[in-house]
Parts: structure tokens; sequence; C-alpha cells
């Protein structure tokens, strides 16, 4: 896992956030989820079933943060390692993670019905009883791409069906997945400060003037914005040109003026678009003067030692000129 994936990992690792990213994106807003009931998942236990070794080191090695709510819920988070990129085989990626979530802990209470013979029958043959029951496990997929997610959203739209269903309500299971895609947010006041500055940069990144309002909208808090949110905000949103701003300074603060970074920014570049129109101005000047020295009827290489333009720079606006003319 690369530095970008972790300091991304441990910054929605914390409760609030993790609470509030599934609250918003799947309760609408209601908190279903609290943050104080919420442990962490031993990430480092290996899930063993029959799938080839291959396919369950992908999903252990990918999944990325996993909690378990008030002993009777697990959630996940799934995050895009490649956020300019879509994975047109995300449905499948979390089928086969919730699979082994499911399978971890029926090979758990099957492996205590074992060790306390307490199970008998058909139960026995199982080693689940009728009273057992599994923690369900919610996946959500969170996508920080730019661009609208045009993959598939479930594993049915993964499927190349046969014609003869066509006709027919479709009896293979369809298995959704629940995606959070950062860019299509429509409300991002529906999110704390931490959350609502990551993802508006993730949202506006691409649109200069539209991430100027949003700083400039909630500038009382970008004028103080924790460092930890500003390395999250540099890992997956494109601020270069704005980072270089910041870390020029060469005492490394608690809190980042990301105000003053952008204003910065903006007036290097009307300096920068002032600058290049200073030289594109003389550049027009020098080439009318040519073009009057060529109507004279002067030479090329009087022209090009008057005005420094090259001799084939002069010849190009001659041929304009007769083309003009004719």
């Amino acid at each position: 896992m690369g530095k970008k994936d972790i300091i991304l990992k441990q910054y929605l690792s914390d409760n609030r956030r993790f609470a509030e990213i599934f609250n918003n994106a799947l309760f609408e807003g209601e908190a279903v989820i609290q943050p104080d009931k919420l442990k962490p998942v031993d990430s480092s236990q290996a899930e063993v079933i029959a799938l080839q070794e291959t396919a369950a080191e992908f999903i252990q090695k990918n999944r990325d943060i996993a909690k378990i709510y008030n002993e009777e819920l697990e959630l996940v988070i799934l995050g895009i390692e490649n956020q300019n990129d879509v994975h047109y085989a995300m449905p499948l990626r979390v089928m086969l993670y919730d699979a082994l979530s499911y399978d971890k802990q029926y090979q758990s209470i099957k492996k205590e019905h074992q060790r306390e013979k307490d199970i008998t029958g058909t139960e026995r043959i199982s080693g689940f009883s009728r009273q057992d029951r599994l923690i369900p496990v919610i996946t959500l997929v969170i996508y920080y791409g730019t661009d609208a997610w045009d993959g598939p959203r479930s594993l049915a739209d993964m499927l190349r069906l046969p014609k003869a269903f066509s006709s027919r309500k479709n009896p293979v299971n369809s298995y959704p997945m629940h995606l959070l895609e950062v860019q299509a947010i429509k409300d991002l006041e529906v999110y704390d400060d931490d959350l609502m500055a990551l993802f508006g940069f993730i949202k506006y990144q691409k649109n200069r003037s539209e991430l100027e309002a949003f700083i400039q909208a909630h500038a009382s808090y970008f004028y103080k914005v924790s460092r930890e949110t500003y390395e999250a905000i540099k890992n997956v949103a494109d601020i270069k040109e704005m980072s270089q701003y910041i870390e020029k300074e060469k005492e490394e603060k608690e809190a980042v003026n990301m105000c003053d970074a952008l204003k910065q920014l903006k007036e290097e570049s009307i300096q920068q678009g002032m600058q290049k129109g200073r030289r594109e101005g003389r550049q027009e000047g020098v080439r009318q003067v040519a073009i009057k020295l060529l109507r004279m009827n002067h030479p090329i290489p009087f022209i090009a030692q008057a005005t420094d333009l090259s001799e084939a720079e002069i010849q190009k606006l001659k041929e304009t000129l007769q083309k003009a003319q004719q």
C-alpha cells in the first residue's frame, strides 16, 4: 500500500468520519451508526474459503477499512486505489469480500460447536444450529475519480444474459453494491467541515472557478484547516499548484491557511497572464512592422535584420500577404 493510500485510510478510519460517511451514504443522514460503538476489525486475519488462493489474497490485500458496530454489524469501506480509474469488476470484488466475511463467521461458529460438542443430528452436519446467526456485512465503495462512474453498479450489470431472459423476469441474483461517488454528491453541506472540505476538493478540483467559490463560501474553515485534513486533501485531490505556497513555509504548523495559498496562486496567475499578454503584444507589434516593410518592397534579409524575425517567418508573412491580395 502506497503512502497516499495509507494517509487516506488513516484519515477515514477515524470513528466520527467513518460513521458520518455511512450515515449520509446509506441512511439519508440519520445518525444510525454511532461513532462510540465502532471497533476495528483485525484485518491481519486471513479469510480461508474454498476459493483460489489468489482470489482470497486479492480481497484481503485490497480491503481498506473494516469496523464492527455494536458487536452486531460489520461495516467496510473499500476505496479505489487509483482515484482516476473506474474499477469495472467492482461489484464482483464486493460480492467476494462479503462472501469471505460471512464464511469467516460461519467457520468460527462451526469450530466453536465442534469444540463444545453442543449440537447433534442435522445441525452437526452443517456445524450451524437453527438459532445461530451471522453478523450482517455492509460494504461501501468510495470512488474518488473526477469523471463520472460509468462502470457496473451490480453483478447483474457484468453478466451476458441469455436472450430467453429478455422477455421474462431475470432469475439471476443482481448483487447490487453501495457506491459513494464523490464527484456526484449534490449537497456537501450534509457533511461536517473535515469531510466537506475533502469531498469538495475532489468534486471541484477540475474547475478552478468552482473550487475558488467553494473555498470562499467556507472561508472561515479554510483559513485554519487541520494538518491532517490538508494531508488527506493533498493525497487524493490535484492541488499541486496550491501546495507549493503552503509547503514553502519553513515551519510546519498544525493548521494550514488554504485561503492565503489560493490568494497567492491567483495573484501569481494574474501576473503570469499579464506578462504573457505583454510578450504577445510585443511580438504582434514586430510582425506588423515586418508587414509594412514587405508592402514597401524591402528585401527579406533587410527586414529580418531590422525586426529580429527569421527569414522563414518573414517568408510566411509574405505568402500570407500575397494570398490576401489575390
